[in-house]
Parts: C-alpha cells; sequence; structure tokens
C-alpha cells in the first residue's frame, strides 16, 4: 500500500509553524555567530599574530570540529529528539561565540574556535531533519530553502554589527566585541525549549539498543552515505572558500575600508537570500539534481567574475557581487530537503549529519587550500581555482545519487508503528 504524508503521525499546523521557526531562527542565529570570525578576521590577524595560512587553519580546525559535533548531535538527535539536541546546540555556539573574545594569543583563538565548531556542527542537521518530518512532500524544497535562507539574514546581522561597532570602536578592541555580542542568541534557546516538540516518537518506531549511525553504513545504505557526503563536500567547499576570504579579499586585493567592504557584503547577502529562496522552487519544481547542476555552473562562472573582474564601476561589481550571493549561496538551498529524502526516519539526523558535517569537515580543505594557495597565485585566483574543482566533483555525486522529488520521507515511520 503506498502511503502519503497524510497517512504519518501528524501533528498540528501550529507545531509546525513553531518546528519551522525553531530550525529557522537556530540556523539564522548560527549565521550570525560563524559569521563574524569572517568581519573580525580582518583586524584580530595582526592583533594576535596570526597570519594568513594560520587563519586558514582556524578555519579548516574549526570545520573539522563541526563534523564531529555534527555526527555526534546528529546520533543524539535520532535517539532523544530533534528539539531537546537544536537546544543545547544553540547554547553551546553561543557561549563558544562569546569566549572567543577573552582570547589573548593564537592557541586560546584556536580552542575557542574549535569549540564552537563543534556545537554549530550540530545546529544545521537537527533542525533539518526536524522540518523535513513535519513538511508536505511537494513543499519540502522551498520550506527547507526558507530554513536556509535564515543563515542570511544571520548573516546581514553580523554585517550590521560588525558596521555598527567598528565604526565607534578602535578595531584592536571592536572584534572583541563582536565576539562577546555572539552570547545573545542563547536566551532563544529556552524558549525553543518550551514551545516546539518533535512530530515522530523515535522510541515508539525503534527499539532502545537499535544502532542508528551502524544503520548508515549497511549494504542497503552505504553508496548513498558516501555519495552524499561527496556532495557535502562539494557544496560546502564552494561556500566557505568563498565567504570566509570574502572580506579578507575585499579589503587586500580591492583595498576598500570597512564601509566598503561592508557595502559589497551586503550586496552578496541580498543576493544569497535571493538564491536561497529561488533554489527552493526550483527544486520542488523540476527535481534535485538538475537543480543543482544548475547552481552549480552558475556558482562557477560568478566566482570567475567577481574574482577576475575590476570594480572601477561600483554599479557592476555590486550586480556581480549580487549574482555571487545568489548562486554560491543558492547551490546549498536543496540540502536540507535532498539529505531528509535520502535517509530513513530512525537514522535521518544520524545521516544528514554525517553527509553535511563529514562533507563540512572535509570541505575545510578548501578554506586551507585557498589561504595556502592566496599567497602564491593571489586569493581571488585560489578561490575560483577551489570552487572550480569542487563543482566537478559535485556533478559526479549529481550523477550516482537518485532522485528524490515528492518523496514521502514518512513512509518507513508509519510501517514501523503498523
Amino acid at each position: 500500500m503506498t502511503t502519503t504524508q497524510a497517512d504519518t503521525p501528524t501533528r498540528s499546523d501550529s507545531d509546525a509553524r513553531r518546528a519551522v521557526a525553531a530550525a529557522g531562527i537556530g540556523w539564522g542565529l548560527d549565521g550570525l555567530t560563524w559569521t563574524m570570525y569572517s568581519f573580525a578576521l580582518t583586524v584580530l590577524l595582526p592583533v594576535l599574530g596570526i597570519s594568513t595560512a594560520l587563519a586558514g587553519w582556524v578555519t579548516a580546525l574549526s570545520i573539522v570540529a563541526s563534523a564531529v559535533g555534527g555526527v555526534v548531535c546528529g546520533v543524539l538527535a535520532d535517539r532523544l529528539g530533534r528539539v531537546r539536541v537544536l537546544t543545547w546546540v544553540i547554547i553551546g555556539y553561543s557561549v563558544f561565540t562569546a569566549l572567543t573574545a577573552t582570547a589573548q594569543d593564537f592557541p586560546q583563538f584556536l580552542t575557542w574556535r574549535v569549540l564552537e565548531g563543534v556545537a554549530f556542527g550540530g545546529e544545521w542537521a537537527v533542525g533539518a531533519a526536524l522540518v523535513a518530518e513535519y513538511t508536505q512532500a511537494a513543499r519540502r524544497g522551498r520550506v527547507l530553502a526558507f530554513v536556509q535562507s535564515c543563515y542570511a539574514i544571520g548573516w546581514a546581522v553580523s554585517t550590521a554589527t560588525y558596521l555598527l561597532v567598528f565604526s565607534f570602536m578602535p578595531p584592536e578592541f571592536a572584534w572583541r566585541v563582536l565576539f562577546a555580542i555572539g552570547v545573545l542568541p542563547a536566551a532563544v534557546a529556552f524558549v525553543i525549549r518550551r514551545t516546539t516538540r518533535d512530530r515522530i516518537d523515535l522510541a515508539a518506531i525503534t527499539p532502545v539498543r537499535h544502532n542508528r549511525f551502524a544503520a548508515l553504513f549497511t549494504r542497503g545504505q552505504l553508496r548513498t552515505t558516501l555519495l552524499a557526503t561527496l556532495l557535502g563536500i562539494c557544496i560546502q567547499g564552494i561556500y566557505y572558500s568563498v565567504f570566509v576570504f570574502l572580506p579578507l579579499f575585499l579589503k587586500s586585493e580591492r583595498g576598500l575600508s570597512v564601509i566598503g567592504t561592508a557595502s559589497y557584503t551586503w550586496v552578496v547577502i541580498i543576493g544569497s537570500f535571493a538564491g536561497y529562496l529561488a533554489s527552493g522552487f526550483v527544486h520542488d519544481a523540476i527535481g534535485r539534481r538538475p537543480t543543482f547542476a544548475l547552481f552549480f555552473l552558475g556558482s562557477v562562472a560568478s566566482i570567475g567574475l567577481f574574482v577576475f573582474s575590476p570594480i572601477a564601476h561600483p554599479e557592476i561589481g555590486y550586480a556581480i557581487s549580487f549574482v555571487l550571493g545568489f548562486f554560491a549561496s543558492g547551490q546549498a538551498g536543496g540540502m536540507g530537503a535532498y539529505l531528509a529524502e535520502l535517509f530513513p526516519t530512525t537514522s535521518r539526523a544520524s545521516g544528514q549529519a554525517f553527509a553535511y558535517n563529514v562533507g563540512r569537515g572535509l570541505a575545510a580543505f578548501g578554506p586551507l587550500s585557498v589561504g595556502a594557495w592566496g599567497t602564491a597565485i593571489g586569493l581571488g585566483t585560489a578561490v575560483f581555482w577551489v570552487g572550480a574543482i569542487a563543482a566537478v566533483l559535485g556533478f559526479v555525486a549529481l550523477a550516482l545519487l537518485p532522485e528524490t522529488r515528492n518523496r514521502n520521507i514518512l513512509a518507513d515511520a508509519v510501517g514501523r508503528r503498523n
């Protein structure tokens, strides 16, 4: 018998809206705290005696730590529930972001960034699993893309905070204030914990001793797990290689001031928000694989335009920046829906966390390569080549993965309950 989303265990529409709000707010706050690093990087390097190459290592190790944290949180979410773990990770990344403000040297700075990375890694997969289980199959792409777009909102708040703080305080002190503000999102976690609940009672459909993580590597699931992880590497390799070094590129290679850097970043953020939302509708209209392919091509083209085109005419530079944000961010918009559709309910958060966060951990070689190659071939050229290589590997993953548009992801939960 074929099941539909309506056949599965239900919650009210208000529960669904709260789940979307919880995941969206969590991901937006994730964007707020994470992107602070890119802005602070422009001034903290000389203050703490950190080279560009070491900055690349900080980014890389933080992303690797997020892979570990993400997998652990995914497994916990499949065992203890989505909402409970989502609350923990929001508190974690808020506190460790604030503690970064206390760093006095490179080892301390690295320690806090790595610990923030552990908590940061858990948010996306847990929130995406929660929302995917509430959303109708025909709308899953756009709803999950909306949640993804909240990252751009957090990035916008981070940019506004950067502009405000750095305009009124000396740079050597302002970066500490920027990180200290990162503790504020912790208060949101308590609201989420009290108002949001899971769609599925995992304990009712899975034996306590069932190893949810090991299920990812069984004969029937291993191929999907590995290919989904490769896709995660490629998507995030493009994203982080572009946006971690964006403020530094604008300042060092374009010679822009704080205000000039913020202006271009605003345009990129607007493009990112539009790209996330647009990709969701395209995913629901034509499918997961063709949409990813389209945005991969657009990402490589827009990166090339951005780093190799002069910005003597600001209106041209702004237009290119918008396109860069649209494609380089929009290519990640379908990850939540696609990964949710590739893994079964009992190991969904574990699978999404593994593919997304191990993918992110290995994608750390992207920023690491940019930092290492940048001194030899230029920062912009390094970003372009890392993005192009990631896109080619992404096409390989897409060719081998199935199309999953309109898949009922809770059919297995119905079967187990019955």
